[in-house]
C-alpha cells in the first residue's frame, strides 16, 4: 500500500470529512463495506481488525494506517454511513429557514416516513445500528456515550427546523417516543422482511399520530 494514500483520521482521532467524502480512496470504501458486513453480524467485540483485514486482503498494520483503531472505524460507520444520508440532509435543508429562506414547516409523520423509506432499502445498516445499539447498553462499550446521547443530539439538530404539530403537542417529546418505536419496529422487520418497513411504520403512525388530532398534520 502506498503511504501517499489519503489517511481518513487526524492524529487526534477525528476524521477528515473532506478526505472521506472525496471517494478518492477506494480501499477505504472497501474497508467500510467489509466492516459493515462483519459488525452487523458479530458486533463490535466479535469483529477483530485481523478479520476485517483478511476480508479486505490487507494486513492489520496497513488497516490501522487507514482507520487508526477499531473504535474510530465503528464511529465512522455510524456517523458517516448510517446517520449521514442524502435524504436526511435534504430534509434538514428543505425545512431549515437558515438554509432555505421561506422554508415550509416540517411535519413529524413526513420525517419518519422518509426514515422508514431510506432504512427499508438498507437492511445491512439497520442491522449494524441495531447490533451496536444493544451492545452499547454496557457502559464500557466504546459507543455507549453515543447511543446514550443520541436522542438529545437528534433533538438539538432538529431544533433548527420549524415543526407543524397539533396544539398542545411538544414535538421533542413526540420525537423521543417515535425514535423508540422506530428502533423497535426495525428489529421486528429485520427478523421478518416479508413485510416492508414502510408498511410496518404506516401501522405505527395510527398510534403515534392518531386522527382526528393529527388531521392536517400528516
Amino acid at each position: 500500500m502506498s503511504h501517499g494514500a489519503s489517511r481518513p483520521f487526524c492524529d487526534d482521532g477525528t476524521y477528515r470529512d473532506e478526505r472521506y467524502m472525496a471517494k478518492s480512496d477506494q480501499r477505504l470504501e472497501t474497508i467500510l463495506d467489509a466492516t459493515t458486513e462483519l459488525m452487523s453480524k458479530y458486533g463490535f467485540y466479535g469483529t477483530s481488525l485481523e478479520r476485517i483485514g483478511d476480508k479486505v486482503g490487507i494486513s492489520k498494520q496497513n488497516l490501522i494506517y487507514y482507520i487508526k483503531n477499531k473504535k474510530n472505524l465503528m464511529m465512522l460507520l455510524i456517523e458517516k454511513r448510517y446517520d449521514d444520508t442524502p435524504e436526511y440532509n435534504d430534509f434538514l435543508s428543505d425545512h431549515d429557514p437558515d438554509i432555505t429562506p421561506g422554508a415550509a414547516p416540517a411535519t413529524l409523520p413526513a420525517y419518519y416516513r422518509m426514515l422508514a423509506r431510506v432504512n427499508g432499502q438498507r437492511p445491512e445498516f439497520v442491522q449494524l445500528f441495531s447490533m451496536l445499539n444493544v451492545e452499547a447498553l454496557e457502559s464500557s462499550h466504546p459507543a455507549h456515550a453515543y447511543f446514550t446521547q443520541r436522542n438529545q443530539w437528534a433533538i438539538d439538530k432538529m431544533a433548527r427546523i420549524r415543526w407543524r404539530v397539533p396544539m398542545g403537542i411538544d414535538w421533542r417529546e413526540k420525537m423521543i417516543t417515535a425514535n423508540a418505536m422506530m428502533d423497535g419496529i426495525q428489529i421486528y422487520w429485520l427478523r421478518d422482511q416479508s413485510h416492508s418497513l414502510t408498511g410496518l411504520w404506516a401501522k405505527c403512525e395510527e398510534s403515534l399520530f392518531p386522527l382526528p388530532q393529527w388531521d392536517g398534520y400528516r
